[in-house]
């Protein structure tokens, strides 16, 4: 069996006593999108239009739950907004595939949050985080929500059980490509 990932215990480890109101924040806006917005809209919005008016009520569910507690900060760089752990972890909330992989505007300032690199504006020793849900092929529930560490090697998975949420390993093994190429048989 393989060894879980040192920065992945970590980083489980920093935000494991606060998977208990993380986890809620995700099923509820996806549940507040489909009971107050009407089936008629709901039914002209393609992908990307109930992403973000559900990231909408998922940032409002961050904010609902965070705001105001000492050591959580809400920062908002040229629209990039996190929430901030004690200058420890920065978490951008997503939407997210079956792998855990979410998509974004190509831009400098989401590449280098992906990529670890340093920002103005957010602490430089911080790990960037995301936290996505990963809904249903209607969009009417969600099937699970993850913790990835952008560019890095692994999806952590949060149960909820019994209200005491944990987390499970979940990164899939890697095929056998090479530079995002698949390697030919020799």
């Amino acid at each position: 069996m393989d060894e879980i990932d040192p920065d992945q215990q970590e980083i489980m480890r920093l935000i494991g006593p606060d998977l208990p109101r993380i986890f809620p924040i995700f099923p509820t806006a996806v549940s507040l999108y489909n009971s107050e917005v009407s089936a008629m809209a709901r039914a002209e919005h393609d992908d990307t239009a109930a992403a973000k008016a559900t990231h909408c009520h998922v940032w409002a569910g961050f904010q609902r739950e965070f705001l105001d507690e000492p050591g959580y900060t809400f920062l908002d760089v040229r629209g990039l907004r996190v929430l901030n752990i004690g200058d420890q972890i920065l978490i951008r909330a997503k939407k997210v595939d079956a792998n855990g992989r979410h998509r974004n505007a190509d831009t400098a300032q989401q590449r280098a949050f992906d990529a670890q690199e340093d920002l103005p504006g957010l602490p430089a020793a911080a790990a960037r985080i995301v936290i996505g849900y990963q809904p249903d092929i209607a969009f009417s529930e969600v099937e699970r929500v993850i913790v990835r560490r952008p560019n890095g090697r692994w999806v952590s998975q949060i149960v909820e059980a019994d209200q005491a949420p944990y987390w499970i390993d979940i990164t899939p093994r890697e095929l056998p490509l090479e530079s995002g190429r698949r390697t030919t048989g020799g």
